[in-house]
């Protein structure tokens, strides 16, 4: 019997900053699934603004296997750069697609379940012919600006949600805009590995951490025009003698925040040593500006650094409002100001118990669970799964 595989088209490369699509794949191939991640595309006119794209123009080595533990697979599919402008001109999303599916059928065999995050794969599943679709709705897409066309990106999320078995949400505004497409939407929060963050309580600091003073407050993650710095660069004029550090891609203009004398940008680090970071924390921030794009977001850091053990200043946004029994919910520069002086002073803002409940609650294998039963319910009984799988194993 041919096992199913679980084609996942991401929005950003396997190894680049550990995200969602990264989770649900390694865990979904520890559960014993066929994961094909595609990585995020990325146009002929990539490297023009990063060099780095260059590499990604024709890949070397377009398939790599990961390992991974138990019984499962899971390999990484790099495309070839696609034609510019796709979710500008459909007809330009739909030559990608078509190209993205023949490099798809060479990698991996059928059959196939798509799951993707984004909107565009609509156009490959003519090609493809999945056994299932689901969408991830992680993002409001037509939000993002630059060369899009809303209205064409609205169209192929319309197209995709409609032709999907079930749809996930990861934020309420979200799922709210789903249940307009779908009648079978479910909410899927972001989470934690939280083993891997719960070792900060026993992770040595950084090197990179050992010439900047104490106090220190850290912000992780990606640093784009999302982020609000504005509020991060008021804190850190109002506590000059807290030093603030910022560890992630940097992929905005920062210099106003850059010139304090107390704002060290890290850089991008391996996810693997994030611990060491936050163990030289004593407090971790948010800080998100405030637009249609960023109400729908559920950050994954939020969850990282409350299964650590640290305490959480954040701007508000919808998502995050849900959480303020859990975080310090700060609108302006000077209250959270006043919430670190409470944090470096001692307090917290909540239980230890409670921490530990919303940790267990919030963890990446809770919510691959939850996916991984949607996925049974929708493929048929005669394509192998690893529930099958098993079963055959049992009877023989």
């Amino acid at each position: 019997m041919t096992q199913t595989t679980i084609v996942l088209i991401s929005a950003v490369p396997f190894h680049t900053v550990t995200q969602r699509p990264q989770h649900f794949a390694r865990l979904l191939a520890q559960r014993g699934w066929r994961v094909l991640y595609v990585d995020g595309p990325v146009s002929v006119l990539g490297p023009l603004r990063n060099r780095e794209l260059l590499k990604r123009l024709v890949p070397k080595q377009p398939l790599e296997e990961i390992p991974v533990s138990g019984k499962g697979r899971l390999q990484v599919l790099t495309p070839v750069a696609g034609l510019p402008f796709g979710n500008r001109y459909r007809k330009l999303n739909q030559f990608n697609q078509r190209m993205l599916a023949v490099q798809i059928q060479r990698a991996v065999p059928g059959p196939y379940v798509v799951l993707s995050v984004l909107p565009g794969a609509v156009d490959l599943l003519e090609h493809l012919h999945p056994m299932a679709v689901l969408y991830d709705c992680v993002d409001l897409h037509a939000g993002f600006g630059g060369t899009l066309n809303p209205d064409v990106v609205n169209q192929m999320e319309s197209e995709l949600a409609w032709a999907s078995r079930k749809v996930f949400a990861s934020a309420d505004l979200l799922l709210e805009r789903m249940k307009q497409l779908h009648s079978d939407v479910q909410l899927l929060p972001n989470a934690a590995e939280v083993d891997h963050f719960a070792s900060t309580a026993t992770a040595h600091v950084h090197p990179l951490l050992e010439n900047i003073p104490v106090p220190r407050v850290g912000l992780i993650g990606g640093m784009g025009p999302w982020v609000d710095f504005e509020f991060l660069g008021r804190l850190a004029s109002l506590r000059p003698g807290v030093q603030f550090v910022f560890v992630g891609p940097v992929e905005t203009d920062v210099s106003g925040v850059r010139a304090l004398p107390n704002v060290h940008f890290l850089g991008r680090q391996p996810y693997q040593e994030l611990p060491q970071f936050l163990a030289g924390f004593d407090a971790t921030l948010v800080s998100f500006v405030q637009s249609e794009l960023t109400r729908g977001v559920n950050p994954i850091k939020v969850y990282e650094y409350l299964a650590a053990g640290k305490e959480v200043i954040s701007t508000p946004n919808p998502e995050l409002i849900k959480l303020r029994d859990f975080l310090w919910i700060a609108e302006s520069g000077e209250q959270a100001a006043g919430y670190l002086d409470a944090i470096l002073m001692g307090q917290r803002r909540t239980s230890a118990e409670q921490y530990e409940q919303f940790n267990r609650e919030h963890s990446w294998v809770a919510q691959v669970e939850k996916l991984e039963r949607a996925l049974l319910d929708v493929l048929p009984v005669s394509i192998s799964t690893p529930q099958t799988l098993s079963n055959q194993g049992e009877g023989s």
